[in-house]
């Protein structure tokens, strides 16, 4: 049996759940992520319930999906420590890349969504709720898309860099 150990003081080997230190935006990625998992978890059974049980009772359809707000309150639960960077070069790539995949990946299923009743129904007419739900849903596609890519590409670095340190490093 082959054991490989390593010591290793870079934050770059983000080993969630092993005591490590997690790099600021891999954290708010997960956090991005499982915010929006809950909150349309949350929103499809509150929606369930209205249409079951507030049937022809006036009730705004978005207010259940409030929840998607608290996105913005990474800062309040996650301050930024004193000493501690941001983000770095490294960070700031992932971050580029990942909002280019999902801005183009987004843009391509906004695009078909946009077109594909409008060929379906031919020359009818499309109520304009399907559009506002339409961006919605494509601001939501692209933050979990978003968040998605972010997380592969940190672990991607992740594997890389201890590679490269239980190799020897680059030659």
């Amino acid at each position: 049996m082959i054991s490989v150990h390593y010591n290793c003081e870079d934050s770059r080997l983000n080993k969630i759940g092993k005591g490590t230190h997690m790099n600021r935006i891999l954290k708010y990625a997960w956090y991005q992520l499982i915010v929006i998992l809950v909150a349309t978890l949350f929103g499809i059974v509150s929606l369930a319930v209205i249409a079951v049980y507030w049937r022809g009772k006036e009730f705004s359809a978005l207010i259940p999906l409030g929840l998607f707000a608290s996105v913005h309150l990474f800062k309040v639960f996650f301050p930024l420590k004193p000493g501690e960077i941001a983000f770095d070069e490294r960070d700031e790539t992932i971050m580029r890349k990942a909002t280019r995949l999902s801005f183009t990946i987004t843009w391509y299923l906004f695009a078909a969504g946009g077109l594909i009743p409008i060929l379906i129904i031919g020359n009818g007419s499309i109520h304009v709720m399907y559009y506002g739900w339409l961006v919605f849903f494509a601001a939501i596609l692209f933050r979990i898309i978003w968040s998605i890519s972010a997380i592969v590409q940190y672990r991607r670095g992740s594997v890389i860099a201890h590679n490269e340190q239980v190799e020897g490093g680059v030659a």
